[in-house]
């Protein structure tokens, strides 16, 4: 795999690198992007740094794309969770009991991730996570069944002799 290119830093931007190695949060991107311009593989800075390849590429693409310093540091989200109310978490567990075909779906049973697409899909929330679907299902004591794939019998002339031995 071809290495991945830095852009030349100014001094500026490297005394300031310097200054963010301390950062409990920024450290180890400025220490990868100093390592970098010093002339080392990603390879190399992987067995110094013990961050992962990609992890290291995406920091050294972002500080040349992102505008430098300002390409290594995230982004908060000023965006605030939804809280899931009684009402909300009843509404879940209506839907969850219901079969999916009823509300025009395909299929006839829910998965969580479907089932957390069809809620924000349909505003009941902003936005749910597949494990606070679960939370919630396990709260009420509902059951789900996990949906999987039947591609038709088995072309084992014994088959259904396993299939009787197992299942006894």
């Amino acid at each position: 795999m071809r290495d991945t290119p830095l852009r030349s830093l100014s001094d500026t931007e490297k005394n300031n690198l310097y200054l963010l190695l301390d950062d409990n949060h920024l450290g180890y991107r400025a220490k990868i992007i100093l390592l970098k311009d010093e002339g080392y593989t990603v390879p190399q800075i992987r067995q110094m740094t013990n961050h992962h390849d990609n992890n290291i590429r995406k920091w050294i693409h972002r500080f040349n794309d992102g505008g430098g310093i300002d390409g290594i540091i995230s982004k908060r989200h000023n965006h605030q969770s939804q809280k899931i109310t009684d009402n909300i978490e009843k509404e879940i567990v209506d839907v969850a009991s219901t079969n999916p075909s009823k509300y025009g779906m395909g299929f006839s049973t829910w998965s969580l991730r479907v089932l957390a697409g069809y809620l924000m899909e349909k505003k009941i929330v902003n936005s749910i996570s597949h494990s606070e679907i679960r939370n919630v299902l396990l709260k009420y004591g509902v059951r789900w069944r996990h949906s999987k794939n039947m591609l038709g019998g088995s072309r084992d002339p014994e088959y259904e002799l396993k299939k009787s031995i197992l299942t006894s």
